[in-house]
């Protein structure tokens, strides 16, 4: 079975969402996302429009690798929940703001999907 769901790896492709997609920002995070065009590209290969693609990043402020990956790990687990909900053919970034503290599990998943329905990402009206 063809995973549905990749993971954004390069600079190229956050600075795309990042430049020409909209975005929605809160307290703990802010969410970034770009519909793509059946035509764009990736190594002259076509990025097939029944992907949804995913890239998990920090605000600088985090000093610690333990405390950036930490941060990562809840966005991802946060993410898990209204990933069959989300729309194929966009190209997503989800950002953790730096802080003093992390955020618990409950306020990133709330926030994450206030977000995702501003956007007009979830299909179900699966806003928690």
């Amino acid at each position: 079975m063809l995973k549905t769901t990749q993971t954004l790896r390069w600079n190229y492709e956050f600075s795309r969402v990042y430049k020409r997609g909209t975005f929605a920002t809160g307290r703990f995070l802010s969410v970034h996302c770009f519909k793509r065009s059946p035509h764009l590209k990736h190594n002259q290969t076509r990025i097939p429009i029944d992907l949804l693609r995913v890239g998990f990043t920090n605000g600088h402020g985090r000093r610690t690798a333990v405390a950036r990956n930490r941060a990562k790990r809840l966005l991802r687990e946060a993410f898990y929940k209204y990933e069959p909900n989300v729309p194929k053919g966009y190209d997503i970034i989800f950002l953790m703001k730096s802080g003093d503290t992390l955020p618990t599990y409950q306020e990133v998943e709330k926030e994450m999907g206030r977000h995702l329905s501003k956007l007009g990402l979830l299909r179900s009206g699966d806003e928690s």
